[in-house]
Formats: C-alpha cells, structure tokens, sequence
C-alpha cells in the first residue's frame, strides 16, 4: 500500500527507526498492511539485508499469507525470513543438530505410549489397581499438563491437570518422559519451543549467531504468545534490541494453552518499548465499534485505547441487535429458519440466470454463526443437517456421535436390542462402575451375562458377590432399556442406571460437566424424533455423511471442485474464527455459564471469557445479532453479565423485556 493510503498512526508504526515497537492494533485496523510495509521500509529505506528480518506468526496459513502479500507489495522476491514459532524454532534446532542424526515428530499415540509405559511402571511400585482405561485417560492428563508446562513454566498449573493421586509423580515422570522422548530421537510442538530456549540458554555462542543472523524481528499476535516464546523472543532480540510486535490485548484468548496478555505488559516495560495505537477500525458499522468497545471497556487489565469506524460501512445504521428466545429449541427453530432465508438471498443475489448452468457461484455475502464450545455447534449442524440447509465449519471438531457418551449410549441401546458383542459389553461394563472386570469377561464373544455371571460364581472370590449381584441388576436395567423409544430409553438410562451420575463424578471441572450434559441434553432432544434404535442409527448414518461432507469440502480455504460453491453459512467457535470477518455474525446463548463459560470464574477467568465474547462481535462487518434464552421455571437462564454495557442502547429494537 502507497504511504498515502496510510493513516498517521499506521504511517508512524512503519516507519519506526531502531528499538523495540510495541504496536497495539485494534480489529480491523490494517495491522497486516503496517507489518508488509514495516519489512519494505527496512529493506528499501534502511537498507537492512532481508536475510537479517525474521517475521513470526503463529499459524502457518498465516505466515504464507502474510509472505505472499509482502511479495506481491515488493514485486520481487526477496529473502526475508518468515515462520510460526514452531516452525523458526525447529529450524534453529536442526541448524544446531540439537537432535543429532535422528529426530522426528511423535504422534499423539506414540507420546501416549511412552506415557503409558512410565505410568505403569509408577504403578508397579504402589500397591493400589488401576484399571487400564483410567490409567489411559491418565496419560491424556499428563501429556496436557506436560504441555502446558514446557509453554509456561508454571508447575503448580500444571499438576492441576492431574488426578489426585498423580500430581507428586509430575515432575519426575516430566524428566523421565523427556529422557525417553530425546532417547527415541522424538519430539512435538511443544519441544520445539521448549528445547530451543533450553538450547539458547545453555550455549552461549549459539545465542550470538542467531542474535546476528536476526537482527531485526517482527512478531504478529504478540498477545497470544506464553512464556516460553516470550523468553526466546526476548533472547533472540536483547542484543539489537531491534524487535516490532503487534498485538491487541484485547483479543487475547488463549489462556487455555498457557497464552498471557501480559507478555505485552512485559515487553513495553522490560524492553522500554515505544508504542503506538492502530484504532481506526476499517471493518465494521459505527454502532458494532461502539458496542463492542463498550462491552471491552469492562476489563480493567488491559491498556487503555478506543476504536472508531473509519471504513466504508461505517454509517450502517441499525446494525446490533439482542434477540429472546425462551429456550434452546425456540433458538435453534429461528436460527433454522433464518439461516434458510439468508442462503436463498445470497444464492440468488450470485446468479445471472443465463449462465446458471455454466458458471461457478463466485463468494457472496457470508454469515458466521460463532459458539462458545464445539457442543453448541454440533447442536446446529445437527438441525441444518436434517433440513437441507449446506453449511461449512471449521476448525477442529467432531460429529456428536463420535464423543464418547454418544458411543455410550447407542452401545447400551444395542446391546439391549440384542447386539450382544464384546466390544459393546466392554464398552458399558463400569459405566456406571459395576467393579466387573475383563478376567471374567474372557474372550466370550457374544456376552451372555448368565454365563458371566457363572463364570464368578465358579471363581469364588469374596468380591465376586458383589459382582453376581450388579450383573443381575444390569440384566433388569437391559430388559427394561429394550422396551423403550430411543427417547425414553435415554431418560431411564440417565436417571435409572445411573450413566448421569457417573459422569458428574467422572467430570474434572464444572465446566467440562456443563458440557457433557448439554451434549446428553441434545441426544435426548434428538432421540425424541425416532419410533425406534433402527430409525435413529440410519439417520445418524446419513447425518454423518453430511457432516464429513460439511467439513471435507467446506474448510476455510479448502480446495473446492470447479463447479462448488463457496458457502454462505459458516459454523465455528469464536476462537477458530479469530482473524476473520464475516457480513453477518450472530452469538447464540449469550447467557451465563456460556459467556462467561461455566460455574463461578474468577476475575481473570471473567476477564478472558469476556475478550472471547469480544473477538465473536468484532467479526461482523454489518450486522451482528445477539442471541440470549430465558429458560424455564425448573430450568431459568440468565442473560449474559456481558450485554449489561449495551443492554440500553439496544431498547430501540424491542427486543429485550
């Protein structure tokens, strides 16, 4: 972009002599554009060698984007460095043969086994039993918390992750995975930024080459790096001094994955950076820059700033609206119905009807609905699904009858009906914990629970009565689940066999629990539209061919055949549609315990959750429609504390009771 298409602010930030920048860009405000023309500037104006820029992001769409748009200003290639964190880091790594002669990416599954392995050998010091598949969900635990450890050196968050029992082995089983890890010549993601710091920190002379080989580094979404990128950023760059960072505090919404804003608070005050603001927002209506900044203005950790509409739609009246529902089905009916109507328009609007049949349908207008959690999503895609309506979604998330109560359930139900397998048996045996176990299971293929219970009955232990005994009232429990609807049949194995139960107890947060009983909440709903288990599975089949359909050919910048439409409608969570923009945007469930997410969050945890609601409204480049439930007498919702800024200036729209 031309200096003369610059705002003030913009113009300032690109042509920053030597020093640390911090340059705090608000949503929309052409950061993208600063960063391009910052590496020109350098380049053309300060005659830095290009090999001497290192560019960092954090998703690697992102870093080719931002090199393809840095070639296209710069007519020419040229040799400047750009990457995620991961991707600079490995590369130090490798360039220092930190790994030597064999290094490669481990799977999920093979970190998974050496976890196990180490695990099982704690065990065998102990004289407790644990059954396989807690110990497994255990390794699940561990491989989280030593992430999130190598991400932000805070042990005591870590252990957090772990069950009870485990949380003094984490340290020394941490030391004895890494050991084996670098033994097998494996690493991860995490490692790439956790080793490379240890690199840095340890060899001296290693530090000066890659401070001299980076002189200059710009770092975009400053706001979402943790502690380790942090402290590389700051080895790296403490010898020039020469680093630029963009960030918005205001959008940091990673906290789950070890992400601190105060990594900007750092770097203005360690650095002694200078800043700058980018406040004009060139992508939303007056009234969606001014509520949404209303709304942020709430947090009081944060630094001080106030956008405004500088764009072509600024004056785009009427653009924020709340809107009641009594509850979730009289939600997800109006989202139907309007999503309908909003891809018919935009469908239409793309069409000339003399090239109807020739012509690819190039993008139109788009509408992104956003969610707090994959569940809620799920919800929806399950409605438009089964009424027609094509949709994409992104990100990463999973068909709900692939999530583990789903499975749960439809192993009860047929192995009621009579599809009596092994696995299915395996499967319900201990949900709820009935304390059977696979010894007495055997190889039997299918399970006859009168031979099972026989076979306890022959081996005689004294905890085998106890045994007899549930297999008897599980006996019942199936008999009585074979008589029922799917729907009923659900509400019984909830509240009569006590599945419900089990997971309230098996839930390591409210939060997690809120959404496995929404997800139940949604089965049950779905279940309630099907005589029978027959019905429901082939509905489910072609649910799940939709599904795999709406994911595999609709991803963001997915490959799409010549004749396919881009689609209009576009499902994902707030933290997946971070970067993008959308015409319309709606906000389902803005009510408590969704925004702010769960049961009773701290100050920090609030403050997060409500630069989540915040990242969902800046999305909207013309409308933008908050959706909130009422709820019934048993079951009240609030509205979310984050609308009470706006609530009034909404009245207009009658809306609100």
């Amino acid at each position: 972009m031309p200096k003369n298409q610059m705002n003030s602010s913009q113009l300032q930030a690109v042509m920053h002599g030597e020093g640390p920048m911090l340059v705090l860009a608000g949503p929309g405000s052409g950061k993208t554009t600063v960063i391009v023309n910052r590496i020109l500037y350098l380049i053309r104006e300060r005659q830095i060698p290009p090999e001497n820029i290192l560019v960092v992001t954090f998703t690697k769409d992102a870093a080719l984007s931002m090199q393809n748009r840095f070639i296209k200003e710069a007519g020419e290639y040229l040799a400047v460095n750009f990457g995620t964190f991961h991707s600079v880091f490995y590369h130090i790594l490798r360039e220092s043969n930190y790994f030597g002669s064999k290094n490669q990416l481990f799977s999920q599954s093979q970190k998974k086994s050496i976890l196990l392995t180490i695990l099982k050998e704690v065990l065998s010091r102990r004289e407790n039993y644990v059954d396989m598949d807690t110990l497994k969900e255990e390794a699940d635990n561990c491989l989280s918390a030593i992430g999130f450890y190598k991400n932000t050196g805070d042990e005591e968050a870590a252990v957090q992750k772990l069950s009870e029992g485990w949380k003094n082995d984490f340290k020394a089983v941490f030391e004895e995975f890494r050991k084996r890890m670098r033994g097998q010549g494996g690493l991860d993601f995490d490692d790439m930024v956790y080793e490379c710091r240890e690199l840095l920190l340890r060899d001296k002379e290693c530090l000066k080459y890659w401070q001299e080989r980076f002189q200059y580094i710009l770092v975009d979404e400053f706001q979402d790096t943790n502690f380790s990128q942090y402290e590389l950023i700051k080895l790296l760059g403490e010898q020039h001094r020469n680093v630029f960072v963009v960030g918005d505090d205001d959008q940091a919404i990673y906290g789950f994955r070890g992400s601190k804003p105060a990594c900007l608070k750092r770097f203005a005050e360690e650095f002694g950076a200078e800043q700058i603001i980018l406040n004009a927002n060139y992508r939303s209506t007056s009234e969606i820059v001014s509520l949404s900044g209303k709304v942020i203005a709430e947090n009081k950790d944060r630094f001080a700033k106030e956008s405004y509409a500088a764009g072509a739609k600024a004056e785009v009246k009427n653009s924020v609206e709340i809107r009641i529902f009594q509850g979730i089905s009289e939600e997800l009916e109006w989202l139907k119905e309007e999503l309908k109507q909003f891809e018919k328009a935009a469908r239409e609007r793309q069409y000339d009807e003399s090239e109807m049949e020739t012509m690819a349908v190039s993008s139109g207008e788009t509408c992104a609905v956003l969610f707090r959690t994959n569940t809620q999503m799920q919800r929806l895609a399950s409605v438009l699904t089964r009424a027609d309506i094509p949709f994409a979604m992104r990100g990463q998330t999973g068909n709900p009858y692939d999530h583990f109560i789903a499975k749960d359930i439809m192993a009860y139900l047929r192995f009621a009906k009579g599809e009596q397998s092994r696995e299915l048996f395996l499967r319900i045996m201990n949900r709820p914990v009935r304390y059977l176990d696979r010894e007495a299971v055997g190889e039997m293929n299918p399970v006859d629970l009168m031979k099972l219970r026989v076979n306890y009955a022959q081996r005689g232990r004294s905890t085998d009565i106890g045994a007899m005994q549930e297999i008897d009232a599980l006996y019942q429990q199936l008999t009585a689940l074979k008589r029922l609807s799917p729907g009923p049949a659900i509400t019984y194995l909830c509240k009569a066999v006590g599945y419900e139960k089990y997971l309230r107890e098996k839930a390591k947060s409210l939060e997690q629990l809120e959404e496995w009983l929404e997800l139940l909440d949604f089965l049950k709903q779905e279940a309630k539209e099907y005589c029978n288990l027959d019905e429901w599975m082939s509905a489910q089949r072609a649910s799940q061919q939709k599904f795999n359909e709406s994911i595999g050919r609709k991803r963001y910048k997915g490959k799409m055949s010549s004749n396919e439409a881009e689609p209009h409608i576009h499902l994902m969570t707030v933290h997946v549609s971070k970067g993008l923009e959308f015409d319309r945007v709606v906000i389902p469930d803005c009510n408590e315990k969704i925004y702010p997410h769960g049961n009773m969050p701290d100050k920090e945890t609030v403050e997060e959750e409500r630069r989540i609601f915040y990242v969902g409204m800046t999305r909207a480049k013309k409308r933008l429609e908050l959706l909130c439930v009422t709820g019934s007498k048993e079951r009240p919702k609030v509205m979310s504390r984050f609308l009470n800024p706006i609530k009034d200036l909404i009245q207009k729209n009658h809306q609100l009771q």
